[in-house]
């Protein structure tokens, strides 16, 4: 039976194939793309409404929407109280005209609308990031390869690219273009540092390098 051939290799598998050290493999200028395993969230770098922080301004405005309304809730409520002379107003309060409470209603009205759109859109955010899950390789970028072949390791990136898929989903709306820069989040196991152990190549292109030499 012929040989079936990984679809990766391991940076030291390579490097045992080629008689090289690790190091030597990644600091080679014709060095090939490099691969780490990512299980966690991963948006497109301009992606910033699902980033991390990308809902900051919704919830701050929705929040002092929240406040305002709960002011003008018991501004009216007192309000009525005294018209019907349940209630006496202190030294601070102002009595208000009919045209000023239905001011005030109208624009509680108008910010209870506007507190369930934004709470929907926050809601909204959130099961779509839900489904920014990949689990599965991910594209190196070059500063964290040279700090790897300079130190051994790296920082876990925050950033890498999306790699080339072979048969693509043409019906995957959220998928990310080839290539991209992507923000990953939440990854699973949390590691602080990506090393060389954690880096493969794909047996493609080991093999399209390998054939041009001959």
């Amino acid at each position: 039976m012929p040989t079936i051939e990984p679809l990766t290799l391991t940076l030291s598998e390579l490097a045992e194939r080629w008689q090289l050290l690790p190091q030597e493999v990644l600091a080679s200028p014709h060095a090939l793309p490099m691969y780490f395993y990512f299980d966690g969230l991963v948006f497109d770098f301009n992606d910033k409404w699902h980033r991390a922080n990308g809902d900051v301004t919704i919830v701050q405005t929705l929040e002092a929407h929240k406040t305002r309304q709960s002011t003008l809730e018991i501004d009216l409520q007192r309000q009525t109280m005294h018209k019907r002379g349940l209630l006496k107003l202190t030294q601070w309060e102002e009595a208000l005209s009919d045209e000023e409470m239905q001011s005030q209603q109208a624009e509680s009205d108008r910010l209870t609308e506007e507190i369930a759109r934004l709470g929907e859109l926050l809601k909204k955010r959130g099961e779509e990031r839900q489904r920014r899950v990949r689990n599965g390789l991910l594209r190196a970028a070059p500063r964290s390869v040279n700090e790897i072949a300079e130190r051994g390791q790296t920082r876990f990136p925050q950033f890498a690219y999306m790699p080339h898929t072979p048969n693509p989903a043409a019906s995957d709306t959220l998928s990310i273009a080839e290539g991209a820069v992507v923000a990953l989040e939440d990854g699973f196991p949390l590691k602080e540092f990506l090393t060389g152990a954690d880096l493969v190549v794909a047996m493609q292109d080991v093999r399209a390098a390998e054939d041009s030499t001959i």
